[in-house]
Order: C-alpha cells, then sequence, then structure tokens
C-alpha cells in the first residue's frame, strides 16, 4: 500500500513538473499576444482623444516593431550576460546541484590527500 502511494505519487510529481514546463513555455507566447491586445487598446483609446489613427492600418506594423524591440531587448540580454548570470544563481540555489557540488568537493579532498 506505502509503495503503491509512493509511486503515484513520483508520477504525479513527474506529470507536474512536465505540465509546469509547458504551461511555462505557452506563457511566453500568451506574453507576445498580450502585448498585441494592449497595443489594440492604447490605440483605441488615442482614438478617443481625438487623434485620427486608422487601427487596421497601424496595429500589425507597430506589432511588429514592438515584437523586434522584445527580440532585441532579449538578444542583448543574452549577449550582455544577464542571462547567464541569472542561470547561474538559479542553478546554485538548486538543492540537487548543491549536492552535486558538495560530493564533487568531497571527491576533490580525497584525491588531494
Amino acid at each position: 500500500m506505502k509503495q503503491k502511494a509512493i509511486s503515484a505519487f513520483l508520477k504525479f510529481r513527474e506529470w507536474f513538473t512536465h505540465s509546469k514546463i509547458f504551461i511555462n513555455r505557452a506563457t511566453s507566447y500568451i506574453t507576445i499576444i498580450n502585448s498585441g491586445m494592449i497595443l489594440f487598446l492604447l490605440l483605441s483609446r488615442l482614438q478617443e482623444y481625438g487623434l485620427n489613427i486608422h487601427i487596421s492600418k497601424w496595429f500589425f506594423p507597430i506589432f511588429l516593431v514592438s515584437v523586434i524591440v522584445m527580440m532585441i531587448v532579449g538578444y542583448l540580454d543574452y549577449k550582455l550576460g544577464f542571462h547567464r548570470e541569472e542561470s547561474r544563481v538559479v542553478t546554485e540555489r538548486n538543492p540537487y546541484f548543491k549536492e552535486i557540488i558538495e560530493r564533487l568537493d568531497k571527491i576533490e579532498q580525497k584525491i588531494k590527500k
């Protein structure tokens, strides 16, 4: 009985973890769509204030430019090392990685002796 409960928990944990990864990937795409909706609302508001903007004419070019700007910011984030540093800090806080480092330190100490 206990073994079945543990096995069920491990299967649930694996499923849940993979689901979180898939949801995280999906949210990155939803963010792009959300940016488009915000842009549409902004252009709609500007029309309410008397600016003559044709949403159908300006929406896609502005949306394309905003996506390109996001890509440039992401590229700079990667090239300037912010992504690498963030990954390093997240990895250092990972308990599994800490355990590996401790084991490697013990092995290095044994080799030095």
